[in-house]
């Protein structure tokens, strides 16, 4: 029943997704760039919309959109029919990201999964927005760029589903949106099937230049070997093979080598974070759509409103990518005009405007945050700079596709301004950083983890589909060469989703682990079918833990999440390190008046989970001693000593 019953929401999201670009596909003469505009455009407008007003839970649309969405499918079968290729992407796209979902669909604490979890918990009340931050009630949620993980609660709210399973499923339209504006990019850059559909598997599975070379540094590397190979994966420790000892000695690797990762949308498919990296793909793949449909002239006007709204959304997306896509889509207008062809600058304005004009209430309030924060853009010192052979590792497939454009292909001046822009990118990420909390080897870490996969991917696509239509046989089988070696990567994932074990297949609401225990079990259950309530769940660690993913994933709010987070979030606000020390000193027993804390901060229900059990003999009952007169235990799994349960606040 599991598996029908996922199978019967993955149809009705399809269903009502279709009828959503139906409805719009008026506005545009290409199916492509409607399909995938049209979840961004209602996304962004009842974002908007919910600063003023929440609309609540959305259950109650679901049966009237799903009938409109049939009869509008039923009605332009034969339109559909005749884009059948673009709908192929779409479910390619959504099948790929679905099948590892399925396969490993548990929200853990590795990397950054419970963090989304929690973004998407913050918007699943359909209340007015900003809502409250469920790791830190009462407070507002408005200092993250978080409109994917809004889009995501959205689908939560029409199926009535919690945010574990909108997670998951906004995770696999997130994935075919983008696989769609990337595949139907590379067919109207190359214009013949194969080459495009190479160029389209490049970007869904290939990696970067260090994926070939990763076998013959260690034999049996793991998935993030190549994309965290900079200061991170290339060590004395790993390095076991010939070529890695070599390179470790040519490169002069040690350990204040700055960590530099490059993580590519397949590795981001494999690794399932439903984190900001996602949308700037989005984004990105969606101006180079546009970018691929005005040179084209096809829907020109449109397509260049669309390239202009780009920009302001990329602040509500991934602010850190916001220097790029605008040098994107205002270095293509301007080298487009210079060029001598026709910008349509009334559309560009019209489109920027809008996009801007609709994010204006997000930006009121996110705006003073983001000035909070204290980031500004640094040159790179010299000892943060990338050891040149192992940059060269990495980008030489870059390198070679815009070698081979310049030097052998079909050049003209758009091309041409286009390669150098990349070059540009290249440049300004080896000699700019955003200087945030992270410092030593970390310090470009988060500048690079986001600037470097986009210019690679984007440069990929965009010089790749140009380089596959070439005139030059030189051109076009070189560049379908360096493709082909990517795709290697693909065997690594492969090998990953093969070997990986897979205890809670199609447990779509990402809670399997939490049900593997007993008494959480019934916690869970027990939580999600009680109105909201602050939840008080013991942090062991100030973060990377899978606490507090069972009060998430219950639909409540939890008094505390990771506090580190937290710090870097609001500039390290002196109330939640006290925050922290007091849910510590409680969960020892030795917070004074625990009881007037705990309804002072209007926690309802205090949590003791298999993990509580690790704190010292007779803290359970030191602790039961202090609050059982006003708040009432209830052990769900309780041998001797160990207990799985929790208080709950008397009426």
């Amino acid at each position: 029943m599991l598996h029908i019953s996922n199978a019967l929401v993955v149809l009705l999201l399809w269903l009502n997704m279709a009828g959503l670009a139906l409805a719009l596909r008026q506005f545009n003469v290409s199916w492509a760039l409607t399909r995938v505009a049209s979840p961004i455009a209602l996304v962004t407008v009842l974002f908007c919309m919910e600063h003023f007003v929440g609309l609540g839970g959305l259950e109650w649309l679901l049966p009237f959109s799903t009938a409109l969405s049939l009869w509008m499918v039923v009605r332009w079968r034969d339109f559909l029919r005749a884009r059948w290729r673009t709908e192929a992407i779409f479910l390619t796209g959504f099948l790929y990201a679905l099948g590892w979902r399925y396969a490993f669909p548990d929200i853990d604490a590795s990397s950054e999964k419970i963090t989304d979890l929690s973004f998407i918990a913050n918007y699943s009340g359909g209340g007015r927005l900003p809502p409250v931050d469920r790791w830190l009630p009462p407070f507002a949620f408005d200092f993250y760029y978080a409109l994917q993980h809004y889009a995501a609660a959205l689908i939560g709210r029409l199926f009535g589903a919690g945010p574990g399973m909108a997670y998951n499923l906004g995770f696999c339209v997130v994935a075919a949106l983008i696989a769609t504006a990337a595949g139907a990019t590379a067919m109207l850059l190359v214009r013949r099937r194969l080459p495009a559909a190479l160029l389209t598997a490049t970007f869904l599975l290939g990696g970067v230049g260090t994926a070939p070379l990763i076998r013959q540094i260690n034999p049996n590397p793991p998935l993030h070997a190549s994309v965290r190979f900079i200061g991170s994966y290339l060590t004395p420790e790993n390095a076991t093979l010939g070529f890695g000892r070599w390179l470790l000695q040519a490169s002069h690797v040690n350990a204040a080598t700055p960590d530099l990762p490059v993580e590519t949308f397949s590795y981001l498919v494999g690794l399932g974070d439903y984190h900001p990296p996602l949308s700037g793909y989005l984004l990105l793949m969606l101006a180079l759509l546009c970018i691929a449909h005005i040179e084209s002239e096809m829907s020109p006007e449109w397509s260049q409103a669309v390239l202009a709204a780009s920009v302001p959304l990329m602040i509500a997306c991934n602010s850190w990518q916001l220097p790029l896509q605008a040098g994107l889509a205002g270095g293509y207008l301007l080298i487009r005009h210079f060029s001598g062809k026709r910008v349509d600058w009334k559309a560009v304005a019209a489109g920027f405007g809008a996009s801007l004009l609709l994010l204006e209430p997000f930006l009121f309030h996110f705006g003073p945050a983001a000035v909070d924060a204290g980031m500004a853009i640094r040159m790179v010192p010299a000892a943060l700079r990338t050891p040149p052979l192992l940059w060269v590792a990495t980008f030489y497939p870059l390198v070679v596709l815009i070698l081979l454009h310049l030097v052998c292909g079909d050049r003209s001046r758009r091309t041409v301004g286009l390669c150098l822009l990349w070059v540009l990118f290249l440049a300004c990420s080896e000699l700019f950083y955003v200087d945030d909390l992270y410092t030593g080897k970390f310090e470009r870490f988060n500048t690079v983890l986001k600037w470097w996969a986009w210019i690679y991917s984007g440069g990929m696509l965009l010089i790749g589909g140009w380089n596959l239509r070439s005139s030059s046989r030189v051109c076009r089988w070189g560049t379908a060469a360096v493709l082909v070696l990517l795709l290697c990567f693909g065997g690594e994932l492969g090998n990953q989703y093969l070997t990986a074990g897979k205890p809670h297949v199609g447990q779509l609401d990402g809670a399997g682990s939490i049900r593997d225990d007993a008494g959480e079990r019934v916690i869970l259950d027990l939580l999600r079918h009680e109105p909201a309530a602050i939840v008080l769940q013991r942090i062991p660690k100030d973060a990377y833990t899978i606490q507090p993913a069972l009060t998430i994933l219950a639909g409540q709010t939890a008094y505390l999440g990771w506090a580190s987070h937290e710090n870097v979030w609001r500039a390290n606000r002196a109330d939640i390190e006290g925050r922290r020390h007091e849910v510590e000193t409680f969960y020892g027993g030795d917070l004074a008046d625990s009881v007037l804390w705990l309804e002072s901060n209007r926690i309802r229900y205090v949590l003791w989970l298999r993990d509580d059990n690790q704190l010292p003999a007779h803290t359970f009952d030191k602790l039961n001693g202090l609050i059982r007169n006003r708040y009432a235990w209830h052990g769900y799994y309780e041998v001797g000593d160990y207990h799985v349960g929790l208080w709950e606040q008397r009426p």
